[in-house]
C-alpha cells in the first residue's frame, strides 16, 4: 500500500527517538508527508470537580516543557515535519481528531510489551485501534 500523509504518535519519553526515525523511513520510502502528534493530558478536567484548584499554571510548564522536547527531538530529522500537532486532552480523542483533521492514512505509534489485563484496562492505545478511521502501525517498544 502506497501512503500519502504519515502522522506519527509519540509520547516524550526514552523510545521516542527510535519511534521518529521509524516513521521518518516509512515517510521516505513512501513519499509522503510526515506529521507528528503528542497529547499532554488535560490534568484540570481530570480532577474537574474533585480539587478547587487553578492547575493553569502547571499545565502552561507542561506545555512549554513539551514543546522544548519535541524540537530535541525532531532536530536530528533529515526530512522536514508537515505538521507538529500538541494537544492536551485524552490520547485517544486528540489523536483521532488529529488524524480526521489532517487526512492522515497511516497512523504510527509505539506499543511497551504488556500483559493481557494492562492491555484491556490502561492501554491508551486499544481505543484508537477501535476507532481509528486510517491504518495503524504499532512498533513494538
Amino acid at each position: 500500500m502506497h501512503y500519502k500523509h504519515v502522522m506519527l504518535a509519540v509520547g516524550l519519553d526514552m523510545d521516542a527517538s527510535s519511534l521518529v526515525y521509524k516513521a521518518e523511513e516509512i515517510a521516505v520510502s513512501n513519499g509522503a508527508k510526515l506529521s507528528i502528534i503528542h497529547v499532554d493530558m488535560d490534568i484540570a478536567s481530570f480532577y474537574d470537580g474533585i480539587l478547587s484548584i487553578d492547575l493553569s499554571e502547571h499545565e502552561d510548564a507542561a506545555h512549554h516543557n513539551s514543546v522544548a522536547m519535541m524540537r530535541k527531538l525532531l532536530d536530528g530529522l533529515s526530512t522536514p515535519i508537515h505538521k507538529h500537532l500538541l494537544y492536551s486532552g485524552t490520547i485517544e480523542d486528540e489523536v483521532y481528531r488529529g488524524v480526521i483533521e489532517n487526512n492522515v492514512d497511516l497512523l504510527v505509534m509505539g506499543h511497551h510489551k504488556s500483559n493481557m489485563l494492562t492491555q484491556m484496562f490502561l492501554s491508551p492505545s486499544e481505543p484508537l485501534v477501535r476507532a481509528m478511521p486510517c491504518d495503524l502501525l504499532l512498533l513494538k517498544l
